[in-house]
């Protein structure tokens, strides 16, 4: 083995000898950088307990429920045309060189609407902008042309391994899938205005003044079977305290999960959840270190046999 490796080194031209060895570095540097980044960004994975979003702390939190659309609203992916509450759909080209064959990015669309995350303790938003993202559903695709995004699996024409020009993935996690999140959680507290609320004890006494014999009998002290000024006092107090108890017994708490200011802390969604993850993402770190070493090695054989630099 090493009397081959030293007559394939030796015969190399310059260029090439030079060549090899840049890319062996770059890619050894590639792995390194690669292990350093999983292992930090999982490390607080490991390091950090799972709490519930009624009593979770402000700050970099773990979280663990199901994933729902925002009341009201409705996300589907641009492809397949799936419900979903997160997607991710790209489109590469093939493009040849001479022998050469690369795939180059032409469409790139990741949603940002917000959602919900849900337990058994409430719900809190979840802005997936900048998030890491470790889906439930990964599909890879061919076609013809930029038309065949919609032919998924099922719809014929997603053969994996088609000779087709264009390539097409899609990521998605769909609703009520089961989430693991790690990201930065604050609770935004929402007061209303003392206009606010002056509107909102008008528009009351304008209800209460369509049905006067409903709402506002009780207010006519001298039985006349009109409202004096004295009245009004009475009656816009009424509604005030209305509308106080009602904000009051609203939720005026919203909790917000999204990526913290310091980018260092890490952000992830995942559809996988713990137990599973953490040991795949070791054993991936692990393997890159693993080859990283023995590039280093062969790094080290080759610049034994014929230094890049003669001095």
């Amino acid at each position: 083995m090493y009397a081959w490796l030293e007559s394939e080194v030796l015969a190399m031209s310059t260029g090439d000898y030079l060549a090899l060895v840049t890319v062996l570095a770059a890619v050894c540097i590639y792995l390194l950088y690669y292990c350093f980044h999983t292992y930090r960004r999982f490390r607080f994975v490991d390091g950090t307990a799972t709490s519930k979003i009624r009593s979770a702390a402000q700050g970099l939190v773990e979280l663990k429920g199901l994933g729902e659309w925002l009341p009201g609203d409705t996300i589907t992916s641009p492809f397949s045309n799936s419900r979903c509450v997160w997607y991710h759909c790209t489109i590469d080209k093939r493009e040849r060189s001479g022998k050469r064959t690369t795939w180059t990015n032409i469409s790139d669309d990741c949603s940002d609407q917000l959602f919900r995350l849900v337990d058994d303790t409430g719900y809190c938003i979840v802005a997936p902008d900048h998030a890491h993202v470790i889906p439930e559903s990964d599909i890879t695709w061919y076609g013809h042309s930029t038309e065949c995004r919609s032919s998924g699996p099922g719809k014929g024409g997603w053969l994996r391994f088609s000779a087709g020009r264009y390539r097409f993935r899609e990521r998605l996690i769909r609703p009520a899938t089961t989430l693991y999140a790690l990201g930065w959680f604050r609770t935004l507290h929402s007061n209303p205005s003392t206009e606010s609320i002056a509107n909102q004890v008008e528009d009351l006494v304008r209800q209460w003044k369509l049905q006067p014999q409903r709402y506002l009998g009780d207010f006519d002290l001298d039985g006349n079977g009109k409202i004096q000024n004295q009245e009004w006092k009475a009656v816009r107090s009424s509604a005030r305290q209305q509308v106080l108890a009602k904000i009051n017994g609203e939720n005026s708490e919203q909790h917000v999960l999204s990526r913290a200011e310091d980018k260092r802390l890490p952000y992830i969604l995942s559809a996988t959840l713990e137990e599973d993850m953490v040991p795949r993402k070791k054993l991936t770190a692990y393997a890159s270190v693993s080859a990283a070493f023995l590039i280093l090695i062969a790094l080290a054989v080759m610049f034994s046999l014929r230094p890049p630099f003669p001095v």
